[in-house]
């Protein structure tokens, strides 16, 4: 049960009714409510994270509540991180109502904790556009995440600039929405981009079993070859073990051809 809050010379004052006074003790093994959040705001960081993410992850309203009291007066970083993270995953959507308190938070990893909760509750297709050209690496990162697995292929411009600057979860991003059309897109960044980020983007790609049709793949397995760094490798890797021998594919044998050249280098 939340507090009534009275307001005494411009202060709001916590005033706890009756009832809440008097919660029955838990049953073992059931979350104690009243233990958890006391341990959210103490001192005990380590114990405070704890408390926060089984406040937040409980089913019932009255842990969630208890917790978005908290987070609402003020908590340790790492507490509102495990606090937003927990009520996110659980698909709370009153957790809504505390976002605008941490998305200006000092410290950059609450405000992207906010911002990945605020767009998984609310599905905001701006926020994650906004996201992406945040000037915090973190909050880039996460719209970023968003972005690729929603598909939203609106977002590619933005994207793409990021994959100019290395950024490593714009490159995974891309990867999950490439196609044809967008591996050429890519494929135009190589030289300008880090080989490492275009490596990723495209390994992504190839990854993925609706990546097509067959020319595509011979022309993104060679693209790949042409990069330094053990990502391409690693993306050819993957994928010959993960495309069958037979039936034969040109893309399979040219992706084992470069790997077989790389390792007779390394010797």
């Amino acid at each position: 049960m939340r507090p009534h809050h009275l307001v005494l010379g411009g202060l709001a004052v916590a005033v706890l009714t009756s009832s809440a006074l008097a919660q029955p003790r838990p049953r073992p093994g059931k979350l104690d409510v009243a233990k958890a959040t006391a341990a959210v705001g103490g001192g005990d960081v380590a114990a405070a994270v704890a408390a926060a993410t089984a406040l937040g992850a409980a089913k019932e309203a009255a842990p969630r509540e208890a917790l978005l009291d908290a987070l609402a007066t003020g908590v340790h970083p790492d507490v509102a991180i495990a606090g937003l993270t927990a009520l996110g995953a659980a698909g709370a959507k009153d957790a809504l109502e505390v976002v605008p308190i941490y998305q200006r938070h000092r410290n950059p990893a609450v405000r992207a904790a906010a911002v990945k909760l605020y767009i998984g509750l609310s599905g905001d297709v701006a926020a994650i556009a906004g996201g992406l050209t945040s000037f915090d690496a973190q909050v880039r990162a996460v719209a970023a995440d968003a972005a690729g697995d929603r598909g939203l292929t609106a977002t590619v411009p933005a994207l793409l600039v990021l994959l100019d600057k290395g950024e490593v979860p714009a490159a995974r991003a891309l990867g999950k929405l490439g196609d044809e059309l967008l591996f050429r897109s890519v494929a135009e960044h190589f030289g300008g981009a880090p080989d490492q980020a275009v490596a990723l983007a495209l390994g992504g790609m190839l990854a993925k079993p609706s990546f097509g049709p067959e020319p595509a793949r011979v022309d993104l397995v060679r693209m790949l070859s042409k990069l330094s760094g053990v990502e391409a490798l690693d993306a050819l890797e993957a994928y010959v073990k993960a495309t069958p021998a037979n039936p034969p594919r040109q893309s399979r044998r040219e992706a084992e051809a470069v790997l077989t050249a790389r390792q007779a280098g390394d010797r």
